[in-house]
């Protein structure tokens, strides 16, 4: 995927011989995972506005030695299937390996699968990628307010608390503990019998997309909150529309985590990750000027041109609601209670944007509205209330017919999408 691409390599080089991208995570240890890309400032922004984010485009990365667009899914130690269990009992990491293909012409197809390789493989030779050592030291700016903050960890702790000694100057990595880490191939685990399985449509969006938090001390870039964040929601892609509640100066925009498809659920720990470029448009609303649908927007908001996507999750604030936040979250996942603020969220978005009771948007979202899962897998579970336009379009008289394609943003009559 990066080897031949000289940006990529540039960017993600990560061997015995150097580390380009060695910082990771707001402690070092690889909590918050996310490679993003800002914040982006944006001017006259203030806490009570509200961001709007249109995404006009996303096209993929393709690798200039190959010619070719690849992607990754990490069945992840954080992946459901480590709750749910194995039907063998045994606990795995496996990677997948998607190529995105093209027609004659160049227009995008699908993703199919290429081959997987297991983490922590010694009965094949393989107990994972050996690296020069990372940090243990350094600063880490929190850009709203200018303050930096020191961390020192010569530990060397990392996910879960495990440990991964430096050893005659190198580390090896048994698990996906550290994101950035590059895995050279071949291990000895490559299955290509994946091939020619089955074949997924292409969806690209947006995991990862929102404000800074207002809250002062670091922040994990797991958790989605009211801020927006890492929501994972696969409607994220082009031809959505964003609004997220601003609560620092410059609002602080940030985005990454892209993929190329997504079930809802996310079960295994990720996407189909893969490097794209998007085309975005923002738009400030001041908060003394805001359109009805947001004028009391407390979470994020999806809108295209079927629908609007009210989120949720377990707690909405819990950067405010747990006393240890980057730590309590992780501890407490559950679909009753992103229900029940998904809900409540939804109820208050249709009252106020289509001037209803609280009886008559009861009975509307019984009968009309559609509840999803987003994700399971983010430290705090997400979910969405899908409110159709047509419902509260009492002029339109006709049929409905959806006018994107179910779980994106895409124009539903859409066949063959953007061509490169």
């Amino acid at each position: 995927m990066i080897k031949g691409d000289p940006g990529m390599e540039d960017i993600y080089e990560w061997s015995q011989k150097q580390i380009n991208v060695p910082l990771r995570g707001r402690t070092g240890h690889g909590d918050g995972v996310h490679l993003l890309t800002g914040p982006i400032y944006v001017c006259g922004a203030e806490p009570g506005d509200v961001l709007q984010v249109d995404i006009l485009d996303i096209v993929p990365r393709i690798n200039p030695a190959s010619g070719k667009t690849y992607g990754s899914n990490a069945a992840a130690s954080w992946g459901y299937q480590y709750k749910a269990g194995f039907l063998d009992g045994i606990k795995r990491e496996v990677i997948t390996i998607y190529e995105i293909l093209r027609d004659s012409a160049n227009n995008l197809l699908w993703a199919v699968p290429d081959y997987q390789f297991t983490y922590n493989a010694p009965q094949k030779g393989y107990v994972g990628p050996v690296t020069t050592c990372t940090e243990t030291y350094g600063l880490v700016p929190e850009t709203a307010n200018g303050i930096h903050y020191e961390w020192n960890d010569t530990s060397r702790l990392y996910r879960y608390n495990t440990p991964v000694p430096c050893e005659n100057g190198t580390q090896t990595w048994t698990s996906y503990l550290y994101p950035g880490v590059i895995t050279p191939h071949p291990t000895g685990t490559e299955d290509y019998d994946i091939r020619g399985k089955f074949k997924v449509p292409i969806n690209f969006h947006i995991g990862n997309m929102g404000v800074a938090s207002y809250y002062s001390q670091l922040v994990d870039s797991v958790p989605p909150a009211i801020h927006g964040g890492n929501i994972d929601d696969r409607r994220i892609g082009k031809g959505a529309t964003m609004y997220y509640p601003v609560q620092v100066n410059g609002a602080l925009l940030s985005l990454g985590d892209c993929h190329t498809a997504m079930g809802d659920s996310e079960l295994d720990g990720t996407g189909i990750e893969t490097s794209v470029t998007p085309t975005l448009r923002v738009t400030l609303h001041k908060k003394n000027a805001l359109p009805l649908k947001v004028s009391k927007l407390h979470y994020p908001l999806l809108e295209n041109d079927n629908e609007f996507a009210v989120h949720g999750f377990n707690y909405m604030n819990y950067l405010k609601d747990l006393p240890n936040p980057s730590k309590d979250i992780y501890k407490i996942n559950n679909l009753t209670s992103a229900f029940t603020n998904t809900y409540n969220n939804t109820r208050d978005f249709i009252m106020t944007a289509f001037n209803m009771t609280e009886d008559q948007a009861i009975t509307a979202i019984t009968v009309g509205i559609d509840f999803s899962v987003s994700q399971v897998v983010n430290g705090q579970w997400g979910m969405q209330g899908i409110v159709p336009k047509w419902m509260f379009n009492m002029s339109d008289t006709s049929p409905f017919t959806p006018k994107v394609m179910a779980g994106t943003s895409k124009p539903a009559n859409v066949t063959l999408l953007t061509s490169l």
